[in-house]
C-alpha cells in the first residue's frame, strides 16, 4: 500500500464526517440547493468507497476485508453548544447514508481479529498518517478558537443594533461549526490511533482525549470572577513537535487567553 494511496483513503474517511455534519445542519426542511449539494457529495463518496474497497481486498486479503465492513454510528451531539443546536432532516428508515459505512482501513479491524498480526506494516503506515492528521486538526482547532474569540470581542460585543448583532452571530456560527467539525475529526483520528496500537504513554501525552470544555474557552469572559485562576486546556500547553521554549501559546495569560490571536492571525 503506497503512502499516496493510504492518504487518499484517509481523506475519504474524513469526508464522511464532513457530510455527516452537513446533514445534521440541513434542517427539517432542506432547500433544493442543499439537497442537490448533498446528493453530489454522497455520489462522490460512494464512487471513492467503491474504488477503494476493490483495491483494499488486494492489500488486506478477502478475510480481513470482510472484518472491516460495517456501519459506524456517527455521534452528532458531541462538542455542540446549546446556542447552536443541531437540526437534522427527517431521514426515511430505508434512506441511504453512505457516510455511515466504514472505510476499509486497518484501524477498522476489530481488536480481536486474527488478521491484525499479519498487517503490522500497513498498520504502521496508517498510524503515521493518522498522527499527521491529528497534528493538523489540533493546529486548526487553535487557530479557529482564535478566530472565534476575535469575532466575539471585536465584532459581536461592540455591535449596538440587532442587524449588526445578527450578522456577527451568523459569522461566529460559521466559524464555530468548523471548530466542531475539526474536533470531531480529531476525536475520530485519535480513536483510529488507539485501534492501531499506538503507545498509551505517547497517546495520553501528546494526543489526549478532547472534550467540549477544551474548545469552549474561546468565548469565556475574562472579566468573570475567578477567570484568572482558570487552567489552560492541554491543547494550549501540549504541542506536537514543538519544544517548550518555542511554545508562545503557553505564555498567554489566562485572563487574556480567550481573546488572543495566534501569531499567524496578527
Amino acid at each position: 500500500m503506497s503512502s499516496s494511496y493510504a492518504a487518499s483513503l484517509l481523506l475519504t474517511d474524513l469526508q464522511r464526517l464532513e457530510i455527516a455534519q452537513f446533514v445534521s445542519r440541513m434542517g427539517s426542511r432542506p432547500t433544493a440547493e442543499n439537497i442537490s449539494y448533498l446528493g453530489k457529495q454522497r455520489d462522490d463518496l460512494v464512487k471513492s468507497m467503491a474504488k477503494f474497497n476493490t483495491d483494499a481486498q488486494k492489500y488486506l486479503g478477502a478475510d480481513a476485508f470482510n472484518h472491516c465492513i460495517g456501519v459506524i454510528e456517527l455521534d452528532q451531539t458531541d462538542f455542540e453548544q446549546d446556542w447552536d443546536p443541531i437540526d437534522p432532516p427527517e431521514i426515511p428508515p430505508n434512506g441511504v447514508r453512505p457516510e455511515s459505512f466504514s472505510i476499509v482501513l486497518p484501524s477498522a479491524l476489530p481488536r480481536e481479529s486474527p488478521h491484525r498480526p499479519f498487517l503490522n506494516r500497513i498498520m504502521e503506515k496508517e498510524l503515521e498518517l493518522r498522527k499527521g492528521h491529528a497534528n493538523d486538526c489540533l493546529a486548526a482547532i487553535r487557530t479557529i478558537i482564535g478566530q472565534e474569540a476575535f469575532q466575539y470581542k471585536k465584532i459581536l460585543r461592540p455591535a449596538h443594533d440587532k442587524v449588526h448583532r445578527t450578522r456577527a452571530r451568523s459569522s461566529i456560527q460559521t466559524v464555530h461549526r468548523n471548530l466542531v467539525l475539526q474536533s470531531r475529526i480529531y476525536k475520530h483520528t485519535r480513536s483510529a490511533m488507539l485501534s492501531l496500537n499506538m503507545e498509551s504513554a505517547t497517546l495520553n501525552l501528546l494526543y489526549r482525549e478532547l472534550r467540549a470544555d477544551d474548545i469552549s474557552s474561546a468565548i469565556a469572559d475574562p472579566n468573570v470572577a475567578g477567570s484568572s485562576r482558570t487552567q489552560l486546556s492541554w491543547i494550549w500547553t501540549t504541542h506536537q513537535g514543538v519544544g517548550p521554549t518555542d511554545n508562545h501559546l503557553t505564555e498567554c495569560k489566562v485572563s487574556t487567553f480567550s481573546f488572543c490571536l495566534i501569531d499567524q492571525q496578527r
